[in-house]
């Protein structure tokens, strides 16, 4: 990192460091004054003349750009098959899988080398894995889960596919899990895994569950529904070795390219090529499923669909890579649907999750998105701070410079038991660090004092043993009404009462015990864009009439419907799950053709 921010080009340069990246996701960038998000193939970082580019109301959208017109003589091979899936990721896997398991001719292609796993967790509600954890069916009200959901997305989302996903997603991960024969699964978040399995396993996110923590209490509540993987890289390679052995035949190195459809709009089939090659692979099929990702790295859509994101100097960070080391989230399958006829949905929603003042490589913030004290550059208070990370992002990005210091002092870890057991949150004190082989996602809620001193001693967080010392070194900060502040802060806390902003009082905590620390909040990297096609919960694709298009279907970033606004956060690995869940039902029904 460097005052011009983070390049994604800068940041990962490889395969060999997607596990670091990967575990740095929750980054904050450090360039509040950057307008570009890092471009696909051919696109530079900034745009043209410094503008963003939005809808004008003209219907145009730049972005899609013209589909290519393809001929026989393009192409060098003509395959048959039922169902094509296009994209081997957390949605493309499960869709193979349920599609060959249902006795379908199964192609299944992918722009990289491999399968793409870019996250670690999935949101679940119910099941037989959940119920080892007392989290079986029944244990959520889905109705208070769906209405959550729809309220973060301000009722853009499509209600039947939140709906559905709460009823289905609990045996869908039974379903899941059955494909990992050798993944073990934990009695509990921080169990003592044995050696053997440290690599291959599954655990429950806050089990047992924190004892000052009461979801039903919270203004926004994270619900506990969250499961992690140690490598859900490796569960999807043993759910696609499952439908390898069912008959599916995968290649990779192969992109989608155009649909191809019949007079009366329907699909049947797809032009692919290789990704080194010239000429078009030709695969006629009934089915056609799009699970292509986002399209975070397509700077044209971007500008369009998140035009804010672009403003506001939000990095991107992204996984998806070619065996050229070009990204393949570019919105290739988005494009694929609108050439066939097929309707984006309107509202779109960037996931920049803010993980706390001077995060690390390993993704966690210095002490979490935690709600403790917030002043910007002017010395004031300005918020709540009591939110969720998405929220924060919301909240620091307004402030002068884009920019915030999370301040708290010397009693942190008696403190942090009384944050919620939520995504981002360091919640969890611990004397000694967790041991290396633990998972990043469970280490997100963990801190210990070395943690501190670390972040201190590698510049992430400012040190002090008293309030002035602290505050003069804090370049650009109003000193004089940044002390003001903390003394209103400290009065309201010790009355017990925030009049000003109305936070909680159980995380009202006075700054007075030194040592001090301040942590740089900047604006946080965009982790996806979230938006696609409109689909409904069978995972049909509507034309621009809202008439499904025969023969196509849409599961995970592609599919419209899920995320709209903002990414929520009452259901923590909720994109990912939908994934899994999606991709199955789509698999299923490209099968059965309904």
């Amino acid at each position: 990192m460097d005052n011009k921010g983070i390049s994604r080009r800068g940041f990962l340069t490889g395969a060999a460091a997607i596990s670091a990246a990967l575990a740095g996701a929750g980054l904050t960038g450090c360039a509040p004054k950057v307008v570009g998000v890092a471009g696909g193939a051919g696109s530079g970082t900034g745009s043209a003349n410094g503008q963003t580019v939005g809808y004008d109301g003209t219907g145009v959208m730049p972005w899609l750009g013209e589909a290519p017109s393809i001929s026989d003589s393009d192409v060098a091979e003509t395959l048959e098959a039922d169902v094509v899936v296009v994209g081997l990721g957390a949605a493309g896997v499960p869709a193979t899988r349920a599609a060959a398991e249902a006795g379908a001719k199964v192609i299944a292609i992918e722009a990289s080398a491999q399968l793409n796993s870019v996250a670690s967790d999935m949101a679940i509600l119910g099941g037989e894995t959940m119920a080892k954890w007392g989290r079986g069916d029944g244990f959520l009200d889905k109705h208070m889960v769906v209405n959550m959901h729809m309220e973060e997305g301000s009722h853009h989302s499509n209600f039947g596919i939140i709906s559905r996903y709460c009823d289905e997603s609990g045996k869908a991960l039974d379903w899941f899990v059955q494909g990992c024969p050798d993944m073990y699964i934990a009695s509990e978040s921080y169990e003592e895994v044995p050696e053997a399995n440290r690599a291959h396993y599954l655990y429950p996110y806050f089990y047992p569950m924190l004892d000052e923590y009461d979801y039903t209490q919270e203004d926004m509540p994270c619900y506990p529904t969250s499961v992690g993987f140690a490598s859900l890289a490796t569960a999807m390679a043993d759910n696609l070795k499952m439908a390898e052995a069912a008959g599916a035949e995968v290649r990779y190195n192969t992109k989608g390219v155009k649909l191809i459809t019949a007079d009366d709009g329907s699909v049947t089939g797809i032009y692919a090529q290789d990704t080194s090659a010239n000429k078009y692979l030709k695969i006629n099929a009934k089915s056609v499923i799009l699970c292509t990702g986002d399209y975070l790295a397509n700077e044209d859509m971007m500008k369009y669909f998140a035009p804010a994101c672009v403003e506001n100097g939000n990095q991107i960070l992204s996984l998806d890579l070619d065996a050229q080391g070009n990204y393949t989230n570019i919105g290739d399958g988005h494009k694929m649907g609108v050439w066939a006829g097929a309707a984006i949905e309107q509202w779109h929603a960037p996931m920049i999750h803010h993980m706390g003042g001077g995060a690390g490589s390993d993704g966690r913030g210095v002490i979490g998105n935690n709600g403790f004290l917030m002043l910007n550059l002017r010395g004031e208070r300005f918020m709540n701070e009591d939110v969720p990370g998405q929220q924060l992002e919301n909240q620091v990005e307004l402030q002068p410079q884009r920019k915030a210091y999370q301040f708290f002092d010397a009693s942190w870890p008696e403190q942090l038991k009384y944050f919620p057991a939520a995504h981002g949150i360091a919640c969890i004190y611990r004397d000694e660090p967790l041991p290396d082989w633990t998972p990043a996602g469970l280490k997100i809620n963990v801190r210990c004092p070395e943690d501190i001193e670390a972040a201190v001693s590698e510049g992430r967080c400012v040190k002090a043993d008293t309030i002035n010392e602290l505050l003069a070194k804090i370049d650009g900060m109003d000193a004089t009404k940044a002390k003001a502040a903390i003394e209103r802060y400290n009065e309201l806390c010790k009355a017990g009462f925030d009049e000003d902003f109305g936070k909680s009082a159980k995380r009202l905590f006075a700054l007075e015990n030194g040592p001090f620390y301040a942590a740089e909040c900047g604006v946080a990297l965009t982790l996806a864009n979230l938006g696609g096609l409109e689909s409904d919960s069978d995972c049909h694709v509507y034309n621009t009439d809202r008439e499904v298009i025969p023969g196509l279907y849409v599961a995970g970033a592609p599919q419209g419907g899920r995320f709209n606004v903002q990414y929520p956060i009452s259901l923590k690995g909720l994109s990912c799950g939908m994934c899994m869940v999606f991709g199955k039902i789509a698999g299923e029904n490209a099968a059965a053709g309904k």
